[in-house]
């Protein structure tokens, strides 16, 4: 699990556009309202907040009422406590240390799996199951094919990457040929998500990389809630449309003839996640970071070694375990912009 990373204050979201005049070219977030669920998600931590209060101030008072001798061993525990957990903090570091080195490791067969899937492979008797070397002939053609959308049907069998999947966004994921992840070592811990493309006539870039920063540093405020290491931070990648091909903006006209660049549904989105909430609600802000990176850890954990089993739609378990801890409505509100939530969006939409 990771804590949650407080953001830097960001502006407040704008209302109706007629309070904030119109400026050419003024790029307008649509993410939408916090829905219902995230609301009642409010609500029930508050009141889990309140009624777990009057129990810790009652505790606080019966430890401060303790005799000296009960305290110094209360004091004594707890420091005993910091000293396992800053081991336990080392073992997280050394197993992170293991997984760089094992990354060597995984290359080649990640590797195998890209050429398979391009094609570019020519299948071996031995790269076969028991009984399916005798029935494939000689079908170079076919083998040439590859396995044509493989990676659009993986998302797509990811829940939580399916419902921010946009039908105009198939097109480019299509020209999906690879991902993988690259894990950094200290003091620059951290690990980078790269999606390989075809040449396209969307984006220029063969590579679109995120990377999501880490750190194992257990502090005296977080002792409880340690737990090796957690993400803080993600840096996207500024996607290089080519002209009129940018999947995640649309330019519309307002009432006042000015143009504005409006962000829309798109799963690339993903790549530049702050754009999407630079201007609302702080709490929200740090909700929707938060759910990025379970995205991010999700996909480089579950999705790129288990490619093949959600291809085969062999995960069900594993998306319900998922989608426990993190609400699916939620992702929604992350990563698409919902007009019949947004008004604001609507009615450009109409105007447009």
């Amino acid at each position: 699990m990771y804590q949650k990373y407080q953001p830097v204050a960001v502006s407040e979201l704008a209302t109706v556009h007629h309070k904030n005049p119109p400026i050419p070219s003024t790029k307008m977030s649509t993410l939408p309202p916090p829905s219902q669920s995230i609301r009642l998600q409010r609500s029930q931590s508050l009141l889990r907040q309140i009624s777990n209060l009057d129990f810790k101030i009652n505790q606080m008072k019966r430890i401060a009422s303790l005799p000296v001798a009960q305290r110094a061993k209360v004091a004594a525990l707890r420091r005993n406590q910091h000293d396992l957990i800053e081991q336990q903090a080392e073992f997280h570091r050394k197993v992170h240390e293991l997984e760089v080195e094992f990354q060597g490791r995984f290359r080649e067969p990640n590797e195998k799996r890209r050429q398979i899937v391009t094609g570019s492979y020519e299948l071996k008797p031995e790269d076969l199951p028991e009984g399916w070397a005798e029935g494939m002939g000689d079908d170079a053609a076919d083998q040439a094919r590859g396995v044509p959308d493989f990676w659009l049907t993986v998302f797509s069998m990811t829940q939580v990457l399916q419902v921010m999947i946009q039908e105009k966004d198939e097109a480019v994921l299509r020209r999906l040929v690879d991902v993988r992840a690259e894990v950094r070592k200290e003091p620059e811990a951290g690990f980078d998500l790269l999606f390989e493309f075809e040449p396209n006539e969307f984006f220029n870039d063969r590579i679109l990389k995120k990377s999501y920063l880490m750190k194992c540093c257990p502090t005296e405020d977080k002792m409880f809630a340690f737990d090796g290491f957690e993400i803080y931070d993600t840096v996207g990648q500024e996607i290089q449309w080519k002209e009129g091909a940018d999947l995640t903006t649309k330019t519309v006209m307002d009432e006042d003839g000015q143009r504005r660049e409006l962000m829309v549904n798109s799963f690339f989105s993903f790549f530049n996640p702050k754009k999407l909430y630079e201007k609302t609600d702080p709490e929200l802000s740090a909700q929707f970071l938060e759910m990025d990176f379970e995205i991010g850890h999700y996909i480089k954990e579950r999705v790129i070694p288990r490619a093949v089993s959600f291809f085969l739609g062999e995960n069900d378990d594993d998306v319900e375990d998922f989608l426990d801890s993190l609400e699916e409505e939620a992702v929604c509100g992350v990563y698409s912009m919902d007009e019949e939530r947004d008004p604001k969006m609507a009615e450009l939409k109409e105007e447009a």
